[in-house]
């Protein structure tokens, strides 16, 4: 694939100012929400009527007395990623902080522990549980526990998610990853309420990529969602009762059930004096929602480490050898594969890509092969894990890592990386899709759901017998990305950039409901590629249509069928040598759409095409300026197929003076202006598949 992660991936949230107001708006835990959608009922009626809420009760009193285990739990997890291709789609290595994060908390190792005030010191509880990413799935192949699912359920984040996928229960604790988690932070269900074979399926938690871990899409004011929701999965409540309703009054009558926990309203905001039921409140603790959580207390532990040994749920089975064995955590180790991720496939000469790996599992040592000549090996974690190479060379590149555990090594698939020379491509650029063979080196395109992307096709065109076909009629994942992209212009001699293009679209059927917002979008970047500024937009609603409504897959039936625009650039940072352009279609599950005649030219200061001449033949036309016929001619050595057309200055054909094979001999051609006004016109020459493009002055 080739494209820009920079482009296509959100920055995160960059200010704590950003990430408070972005807190209030979302809430921060959905437990009362999603019992209520499960179960149709409230949890307080919920627990009324279980036995296990019962059994859990019974056993927490039992525990504190009976000297149950006391050692380090562990609970095998696995985390699956429901997205569309967006910046839901977390990396790895934040789903690896997500587990650090809550790791800390649960055994009192965070850093920020100090900070507790002085009351609740004493009562700090170290939950002494793990949490490890399992390396076995549920048929025993060696896994790297993260599974990555496209789906719109990502935008919903409710029980149909859960129902994608789900591992089982009493091997694994399930976590959702998702774009909304139901409009809060996250959520989970307690072991009480999934206590039943019936609905084991709804067991596990679902939080928002932007509250997993503490970096990529998310940040450390919102990292500690994933242990508030771990600590519901093992039976601990709000501070202030079941309810997602902190701050009412008569939460001072609800109990958490736990002893060392006094009586709150609850708070969302980190006042650490706050007294709301009579004495301090615990403002601090990770079951609150004032998004200051530094603690569990000595009685929470018991409460979770009570439902992480307790039958309830399947709980209890989690941390038993047996089960360590059969997810990965014990026994001998195991690398499963060598793999890596780049920040991008596609640069220019000179310019660095990030390499990080992502091996699983215990890989302590990488030897990188970066098929230029260079190679660096090493057992430095953030040095030879986790690097950057500059290429210096165009070319494709090859890229393969060798990762090594000790005791046995595996080397990845190989990785293309696709190194740009500077001013690749002819000016003025001209695409008409009628060569045989695309894409091309010049011409890359992006099909990031391998559903077939844009594609030539000989149904239908504005000129010619070609165009690019976007074939989305059948699509059903909305918001789908599909993207056509240049190689490099040389536009340091130009002042202007004219970007020509055409496109049929229309929307499915007549009825409102039909109507679609697709979007086509072009974008534009001076620095090939690592900055892309958008800079037309033509949406569904508004200018992308170009013909009356379909009730089946569309296909222009003539050129009253196709819209057209000319994109004027005039801005110095594109006066560069690594100019490049980007066609992006994102799907609003609307009707086919075609791409067609796409003409990019660099002007001087005069108005006169920049010229980049590669084209063996040689031309000349005489006279020009002209204000009568003028003379092309030119001398072949060999037969070629050549195609020659008028354009003028905004890009449009305007005349076609020749089509076919060229045999080899001196030529002359008789071009006229008969039909054209004064002022400046480009002849383009193609010859098997090389432009060259003289610029013809009509007086």
């Amino acid at each position: 694939m080739y494209y820009s992660n920079r482009f296509l991936i959100s920055a995160a949230l960059a200010t704590t100012i950003i990430f408070s107001t972005s807190a209030q708006e979302v809430k921060k835990c959905g437990i009362h929400a999603a019992t209520v959608r499960t179960f149709g009922m409230t949890p307080e009626r919920l627990q009324n009527q279980s036995l296990a809420f019962s059994q859990l009760e019974r056993e927490t009193a039992l525990y504190q007395n009976s000297g149950a285990r006391d050692e380090v739990l562990t609970i095998p997890v696995v985390f699956h990623v429901i997205h569309n291709n967006g910046p839901e789609n977390i990396s790895t290595a934040q789903i690896y902080d997500a587990l650090e994060v809550v790791n800390r908390d649960f055994n009192a190792l965070n850093e920020d522990l100090d900070q507790v005030v002085s009351a609740f010191e004493d009562v700090i509880g170290d939950v002494q549980i793990q949490f490890k990413l399992a390396r076995k799935d549920p048929n025993g192949v060696c896994h790297s526990g993260i599974n990555r699912i496209v789906s719109n359920e990502t935008y919903v984040g409710e029980e149909d998610m859960k129902l994608l996928i789900q591992w089982p229960r009493n091997k694994y604790l399930n976590v959702w990853v998702c774009s909304d988690a139901s409009g809060a932070a996250g959520y989970s269900l307690y072991p009480g309420s999934v206590n039943g074979s019936d609905n084991s399926d709804m067991d596990g938690i679902v939080i928002q990529a932007s509250y997993t871990g503490s970096i990529g899409t998310s940040n450390n004011f919102r990292s500690r969602v994933l242990s508030h929701e771990i600590g519901h999965w093992l039976n601990l409540r709000h501070l202030w009762g079941n309810s997602n309703s902190p701050g009412e009054e008569d939460n001072c009558d609800n109990d958490d059930n736990v002893s060392d926990t006094p009586n709150s309203k609850g708070w969302t905001v980190c006042n650490l004096e706050g007294i709301s039921c009579g004495s301090l409140d615990n403002v601090q603790n990770y079951m609150e929602y004032a998004y200051c959580g530094r603690m569990f207390t000595e009685g929470q532990k018991t409460r979770l480490r009570t439902a992480a040994l307790s039958s309830v749920a399947q709980r209890n089975q989690l941390s038993t050898q047996t089960n360590l064995i059969a997810t990965g955590l014990e026994g001998d180790p195991i690398l499963c594969e060598a793999t890596f991720s780049v920040d991008e496939y596609v640069i220019c000469v000179g310019d660095s890509i990030r390499f990080i790996d992502e091996s699983f599992h215990d890989v302590n040592n990488w030897s990188w092969d970066f098929a230029d000549g260079s190679s660096i090996s090493g057992s430095e974690q953030g040095i030879h894990d986790d690097l950057y190479h500059i290429f210096n060379d165009a070319g494709t590149y090859e890229v393969v890592l060798t990762a090594s555990n000790g005791f046995e090594s595996l080397s990845s698939e190989p990785t293309n990386i696709t190194v740009l020379p500077s001013g690749s491509m002819e000016n003025p650029a001209i695409q008409g899709f009628e060569a045989a063979s695309f894409p091309s080196e010049d011409w890359f395109v992006i099909d990031q759901l391998n559903d077939g992307g844009w594609e030539m096709t000989e149904d239908a065109s504005f000129s010619g017998t070609r165009s690019l076909h976007l074939a989305n009629w059948e699509n059903d994942i909305e918001f789908n990305k599909d993207f056509l992209l240049t190689s490099t212009i040389d536009l340091s001699a130009a002042t202007e950039v004219r970007i020509e293009y055409k496109w049929a679209y229309c929307f499915k059927g007549t009825s409102e409901e039909d109507d679609t917002d697709d979007r086509l979008r072009i974008s534009v970047t001076g620095d090939c590629g690592n900055d892309w500024d958008l800079r037309k937009m033509h949406r569904g609603y508004t200018s992308l249509p170009s013909a009356p409504p379909h009730y089946y897959p569309f296909v222009p039936q003539s050129t009253d069928e196709w819209n057209e625009f000319t994109l004027i650039l005039d801005q110095s940072q594109y006066m560069t040598s690594n100019f490049r352009v980007m066609f992006e279609f994102e799907s609003r599950l609307g009707n086919d759409i075609y791409l067609d005649d796409i003409n990019i030219t660099a002007y001087d200061s005069s108005m006169l095409a920049v010229q980049y001449w590669s084209m063996d033949t040689e031309w000349s036309l005489f006279p020009n300026p002209s204000d009568g016929a003028s003379s092309l001619s030119c001398t072949t050595l060999l037969p070629q197929d050549t195609r020659i057309v008028i354009y003028d200055a905004m890009g449009r054909i305007v005349d076609s003076v020749f089509e076919g094979p060229l045999p080899a001999g001196t030529h002359n051609f008789t071009v006229s202006p008969m039909n054209l006004s004064r002022g400046t016109y480009f002849i383009v020459v193609e010859a098997e598949g090389v432009y060259r493009s003289l610029t013809w002055m009509i007086k």
